[in-house]
């Protein structure tokens, strides 16, 4: 991520971000919340001539954890801007905009609006992938550890330890997820201590090895009974908001890694 952030940012410009508040994330409060009013704290420069705007609160989900950046828009009395993509360097969320009509003028105040159709199809792949790890497990009636993944708006994909092809366990793959869609089981998101959450999520055979260890709370995101990991990504409500899971390929990724890819549709 700093990596990232680094080949956007100018030297100046990271220095500029001494002193400036967390953003509130609002995401984290309520994955549901389209559009928000916030006050604008930073208007920034780039090395490309690009303009990277910092507000004191945002809806918009600036990656990570294979979930894309949010889009949309951003409004105010005399302005209007496209937010193209987002970045988040610690606390702090940087919203990229193009198009850009009328200025943007720190201390004004704006309102955001997220591209819900997008955000929403990601809220509902990004659940489908939580959800398929614990089907594919029960499919292979073994705890495989689940080693990559990733999504767009058109697929997501999980990697996991398996000698040999799923292929022929399609079927019954998508019998088990869609039959835990169809059930439409809560999904729970809270925050735990990480000794708490390091021994919480190990029922359902993950674990917490990837986070750094400064981190001290964790957000869990459970499917109720399910499935249960730590994610800062955007989630939908209950499985059945889903519609239905559709697997559409396997490949090998190197001994004893297996790729599967899948999409949700309506039934």
């Amino acid at each position: 991520m700093l990596k990232q952030f680094n080949d956007y940012m100018s030297v100046k410009d990271m220095l500029d971000l001494s002193g400036i508040p967390p953003t509130r994330l609002l995401y984290y409060e309520d994955a549901y919340v389209k559009e928000f009013e916030a006050k604008v704290i930073k208007v920034l420069k780039t090395e490309n001539r690009e303009t990277g705007v910092i507000l004191d609160e945002t809806a918009f989900y600036p990656g990570g954890g294979g979930q894309p950046s949010d889009i949309g828009l951003m409004e105010g009395n005399t302005m209007q801007a496209k937010v193209v993509r987002l970045r988040r360097k610690g606390e702090i969320v940087i919203h990229y905009v193009d198009e850009v009509f009328g200025e943007i003028n720190e201390g004004n105040h704006v309102r955001g609006v997220v591209n819900w159709e997008r955000r929403y199809k990601l809220m509902r792949i990004h659940t489908s992938a939580h959800l398929m790890s614990q089907a594919i497990r029960q499919a292979l009636s073994k705890p495989v550890e689940i080693v990559g993944s990733g999504m767009d708006l058109e697929k997501a994909r999980l990697d996991f330890t398996h000698a040999g092809s799923t292929r022929e366990l399609f079927p019954q793959i998508e019998a088990v997820a869609n039959n835990v869609v169809k059930e439409n089981r809560t999904v729970k998101i809270r925050l735990m201590p990480r000794n708490e959450a390091e021994e919480y999520v190990k029922k359902f055979h993950e674990s917490l090895k990837t986070l750094p260890p400064q981190v001290s709370e964790v957000r869990i995101v459970e499917i109720e009974g399910w499935h249960a990991c730590a994610c800062g990504g955007t989630h939908v409500k209950s499985t059945g908001e889903i519609d239905e899971i559709r697997l559409l390929s396997r490949s090998s990724k190197g001994k004893g890694i297996e790729r599967i890819e899948f999409t949700v549709q309506k039934p």
